[in-house]
């Protein structure tokens, strides 16, 4: 008999595993795959854990490495001629913009270039886009040098404001909070909301004394949340969209991470939350800029203490102010809405005429540059 016969035939497991032949050309696809995704995973994880390593806020080491952050490690275009010596007085000049605030912010440094004492001072704008800049947008402002003899650098800002309350507005409207932090290498410096017209030389605010405030700005009336939540009620509450800023000071005596960390704490009790967080932080050493800089659009004296003046619990100088609405030196165009550059701009009190006086003001400052027609097509056009 044959010995087979007696073998018993167990079938073979059908939970075995099959070897995986790399002759297999759909198996070898897949598996690179799977190869290519994982090192992409890694690379994501790496370049977050550097990120949250370099970004400024989420450095826990933040306190004891504030004296090596600088605006260069933002910077991501200088100018050409900044080292380049011209005898002249330097205008230091902080503005913000994204993408949507480019040609207001254009018509702002084409109104200050304009009235600028050119044989005395040289203007140098500091622009800090957002992280979301198309920075071939930046021949917009490059094109002012065809006739104006400025120097103007670029910053990019980490994106670290998603979680922090807006109102609708951009997320630029933060980084004020930084400038005294990364620009150390200057004692003093301007900053500018684009929604500003400079009919003056500005190197006149830029001197102004601070008499030991950490900075200067104008007269605002609406303190209430710091008195809410905080239980102070600030004499001197300002709008912090014209400001000079005692970069000095504020270093010295550690504000300026005091300032951001305040903020972000304490961003959802704020109504204008880097406004708020500044009069707060700044309390007790906030002065008053003279009227004439960053006046707000009143049509006169009347109708400025009907609709304002009588809020403001500092009490201002008539005469000083009568002067300031006549004859001003920078005008804040913040009480028009929508805004003085479109074509049913409006007065939020009611004395329209003051909207439409400075919207022939914007364009005949917009009409300077290159780009007046896509300015006017911009705004005007639109329903």
């Amino acid at each position: 008999m044959d010995n087979n016969e007696n073998k018993i035939l167990v079938p073979e497991s059908k939970n075995k595993k099959e070897k995986i032949s790399l002759k297999d050309p759909k198996k070898l696809i897949i598996l690179i795959l799977l190869l290519i995704i994982s090192m992409l995973f890694l690379i994501i994880i790496i370049i977050l854990i550097n990120f949250k390593k370099s970004t400024i806020i989420n450095d826990n080491n933040f306190t004891s490495n504030r004296n090596v952050i600088n605006r260069r490690l933002f910077l991501v275009k200088e100018d050409a001629n900044s080292s380049i010596k011209t005898g002249k007085e330097n205008i230091h000049i902080v503005m913000n913009t994204d993408n949507n605030g480019i040609y207001t912010t254009l018509v702002s440094m084409t109104s200050a270039l304009e009235n600028n004492d050119k044989n005395k001072n040289i203007l140098i704008y500091h622009v800090l886009l957002s992280n979301g800049f198309n920075m071939d947008k930046i021949e917009v402002f490059e094109s002012l040098k065809e006739k104006y003899d400025f120097r103007i650098n670029y910053y990019k800002i980490p994106n670290l404001f998603k979680a922090l309350r807006k109102w609708g507005l951009s997320n630029t409207i933060y980084y004020k909070l930084y400038i005294s932090m990364i620009f150390p290498d200057f004692d003093r410096i301007i900053f500018l909301d684009s929604d500003t017209l400079i009919f003056k030389d500005i190197a006149e605010m830029y001197y102004l004394p601070f008499n030991d405030n950490y900075i200067l700005g104008y007269p605002f009336h609406t303190p209430w949340i710091l008195k809410r939540f905080f239980k102070i009620y600030p004499e001197n509450y300002i709008n912090v969209g014209v400001i000079l800023i005692n970069i000095k000071k504020i270093r010295e005596d550690n504000k300026d991470f005091e300032l951001i960390d305040f903020t972000f704490k304490n961003t959802k009790k704020l109504f204008f939350p880097e406004q708020d967080g500044m009069n707060y932080i700044f309390y007790k050493k906030i002065g008053l800029l003279p009227l004439k800089y960053g006046i707000y659009l009143y049509g006169n004296i009347t109708e400025f203490h009907k609709e304002y003046g009588y809020k403001l619990k500092v009490k201002l100088n008539l005469t000083e102010l009568e002067e300031a609405i006549n004859d001003p030196s920078i005008v804040h165009l913040c009480c028009c809405n929508p805004k003085v550059w479109y074509k049913k701009s409006k007065h939020e009190n009611h004395f329209n005429h003051i909207c439409k006086e400075y919207q022939e003001k914007f364009y005949f400052y917009a009409n300077k540059t290159n780009y007046y027609n896509d300015i006017y097509n911009k705004y005007m056009n639109q329903n």
